[in-house]
């Protein structure tokens, strides 16, 4: 069952055992409901939340950090000096195994999350380090040092893994500086031993796309978005990204990628919550600068000969030079450096949009607090570095809308499309109802001469159509309805449109809402998409998988607790299909598509009815199905569509071309096949209208 839940739990004794009951708004009928839980549920969606396996399958991570961890414990005891190693952050102890088989002297691992430290020391116990690591339950700005203590003195090594996407995003600056007061002696080794925060500022379109709502025109200006929207300078939050996976054609690097910020983890120079510097730049291309793309790397040893980067292909360390420059040699490289879903690399949005001229210096103005970044860019020599807020949204489409919705809203293609649809159904004298939210479509109906109720229960997407519709000047031709209890009656209307796409949707299918909103009304008045597939194919990720798959053995070390840990607590609170972003993912077909149900959006709802549809479909290229894709075309009219899933014809033992402004569904089978042709994917498809339920079934046959 996929449902939306809310916050809100609430606790009820039920048969004498203690229960939780959730409220979970369906996304489908719109009718929020209390569902009687396990009375683990929220200990169990937490821990499985808490999932890092594939940081663990990071094979590069980790060999490094035991390279460098062996070298800084060897160099103690060269030194004459006992190894005291400090593991902050342990989760399920490979450091401090790793430490244990490299001869550290004592080893003292923290770790706040209860049910991960409980799970390490049932690892640590199982690998037979129990006598040699001592675990402390404890935040290590709680620990306390001397006798009777947490440690009995300070260590003098530290090993920890406190980054994220933005390096200092989970606290490292407090982390680290707090250990120095503190936990560590004043000449310890700290691995890793510093980190680099590297800048590239680009012009790319596409990426701006994701960012900025742009007017629609179809030759002439259909929606003007308002000025407040295109000055803003979008969402504060980053925006992660596999940048490796952007089509190299869909950037111009306008300055050279140079480190802009160092933090020196040693303890030898202070780590500050502020700071602000600027690197005079000459460009290497003239162009718009819309965008900063970030990353980092890790020097991991104090003699700086283990680097670990995070850098996109074309700036990778491991990449050679002369294959950077060629786009072939490039993609053919991307598979070739690690793959990280902890650790991506980030884009920042410019507060404005900047023209770059070649031989004109630049500064790049680089911001940190204790957490995030955000960038700055001036023409020119500065005599003193501004400052300089961190950009936040003020214009609510950024609050109201995701990134990838305004992608969505972006896509020339996918606009054209709609409008060449409606303008065989629109006339000067239609009277339209549009059930999507932040539907800027509805909009340029209206533009066109109808006239248009426009349905936006959500606050904030409301206020920002508002915004729109006033701009525009169409307050006289559009009509906000704030609720489906305020809905125009069957006889102010003569035609129902819709993207379809809602706020409270995950999966694609879950926009299936402007079906049952339709079906208010009789079906004999038109309606557009007139129908919706759901479709699926078996594939091969590369990478993907990793996010769920088991660890078993890690470098050598019996992690398999930590697998029976994180998959009972997924199978109790997780959905078996989850939402993801597959364009950054690739994967390769291992089957065709195929139709698991074609619904008619021109009948209403048949809410007496209940689906329950089997097939099989054949294997059709050998490889490991590890999972299966599943998303939905919207049928138009005729011969208009508009796919949410592959943006080209899926060819299997060829990779897929996702739609880069939707997320697809996505299975990942907890046992992987190793397929062949002849092996078969089986599937079954549950729906049951009156509650909403929709429920997928998936398992392979092989040829053994």
């Amino acid at each position: 069952m996929l449902r939306a839940s809310f916050v809100t739990a609430i606790r009820a004794f039920s048969n004498r055992n203690m229960s939780i009951f959730t409220q979970c708004l369906n996304p489908l009928t719109g009718v929020a409901s209390w569902e009687e839980k396990d009375q683990y549920y929220d200990y169990h969606q937490e821990v499985a939340r808490s999932a890092f396996a594939d940081m663990l399958h990071d094979h590069e991570r980790n060999e490094k950090y035991y390279i460098a961890l062996k070298a800084a414990i060897e160099k103690k005891h060269q030194a004459g000096e006992e190894a005291n190693v400090l593991d902050i952050g342990t989760g399920t102890g490979l450091l401090s195994m790793m430490a244990a088989k490299c001869g550290a002297d004592t080893i003292t691992a923290c770790e706040a999350f209860k049910p991960m430290a409980n799970c390490a020391a049932q690892i640590i116990k199982e690998n037979g380090f129990e006598d040699r690591i001592k675990l402390i339950r404890k935040r290590s700005t709680k620990m306390i040092v001397g006798e009777g203590g947490d440690m009995p003195k300070r260590a003098n090594i530290l090993v920890t893994e406190v980054f994220d996407t933005e390096l200092i995003g989970e606290g490292a600056l407090s982390t680290f500086r707090h250990a120095h007061e503190v936990l560590l002696e004043e000449d310890s080794i700290v691995v890793p031993h510093r980190g680099t925060v590297w800048a590239q500022v680009v012009e790319s379109t596409k990426v701006c796309a994701w960012n900025r709502v742009k007017p629609i025109k179809n030759g002439e200006m259909l929606v003007d978005a308002p000025p407040t929207i295109q000055a803003c300078s979008g969402a504060a939050a980053v925006h992660d990204m596999q940048l490796s996976r952007l089509p190299r054609d869909a950037f111009v690097p306008l300055l050279p990628a140079q480190p802009i910020f160092r933090f020196d983890w040693s303890g030898k120079k202070p780590l500050l919550n502020n700071e602000k510097v600027s690197l005079l730049t000459q460009p290497i291309a003239s162009g718009t600068a819309h965008a900063i793309f970030m990353w980092w790397d890790l020097n991991m040893d104090t003699d700086n000969q283990v680097l670990l980067s995070c850098a996109p292909v074309w700036e990778h360390p491991d990449v050679p030079d002369d294959m950077k420059k060629d786009a072939t040699s490039l993609k053919k490289m991307t598979d070739t450096i690690p793959w990280r879903d902890h650790w991506m690399q980030a884009v920042y949005y410019l507060p404005e949009e900047v023209p770059i001229t070649y031989g004109v210096e630049v500064n790049v103005i680089g911001y940190h607090d204790e957490y995030s970044f955000w960038f700055k860019l001036l023409n020119g020599p500065l005599n003193e570095i501004p400052d300089c807020q961190r950009p936040e949204c003020n214009c609510w489409a950024h609050i109201a809308y995701s990134r990838t919705r305004i992608g969505q809203l972006n896509d020339t293609v996918r606009n054209q499309r709609y409008l060449q649809a409606l303008r065989r159904k629109i006339t000067p004298n239609s009277v339209c109802l549009c059930v999507s939210d932040g539907c800027l479509l509805a909009l340029a109906i209206a533009r066109l001469g109808a006239k248009v109720f426009l349905l936006e229960q959500n606050f904030l997407s409301r206020r920002t159509m508002e915004m729109f519709v006033q701009t525009n000047g169409l307050s006289d031709r559009v009509k906000i309805v704030e609720s489906v209890d305020g809905l125009p009656e069957a006889s102010e209307i003569d035609f129902i449109f819709g993207e379809p796409y809602f706020l409270s949707s995950i999966v694609p299918w879950e926009n299936l809402r402007f079906w049952y909103l339709a079906s208010r009304y009789p079906s004999s008045i038109a309606r557009l998409p007139v129908a919706a597939t759901i479709k699926a194919a078996a594939v091969e990720f590369k990478d993907l998988q990793k996010i769920r798959a088991p660890l078993g053995a890690c470098e050598g070390f019996d992690l398999s607790s930590f697998d029976r840990l994180i998959q009972a607590s997924s199978e109790k609170s997780d959905n078996p299909v989850e939402a993801q972003p597959l364009w950054e993912y690739p994967c390769k077909a291992l089957s065709s598509s195929f139709d698991i149900i074609k619904l008619d959006l021109t009948r209403n709802v048949n809410f007496d009815e209940r689906k329950r549809i089997t097939g099989e479909i054949p294997i059709l290229d050998s490889g490991c199905c590890n999972g299966v894709t599943i998303w939905v075309d919207w049928q138009l009219d005729s011969d208009l569509s508009i796919s949410c899933g592959p943006i080209e014809e899926i060819v299997p033992g060829e990779r897929i071309s996702w739609d880069p402004y939707t997320r697809q569904g996505v299975h990942l089978f907890r046992k992987v096949f190793n397929v062949t042709k002849g092996s078969t994917l089986s599937w079954s498809f549950t729906f049951v209208p009156q509650s909403g339920e929709v429920e997928f079934e998936f398992d392979v046959l092989t040829n053994d």
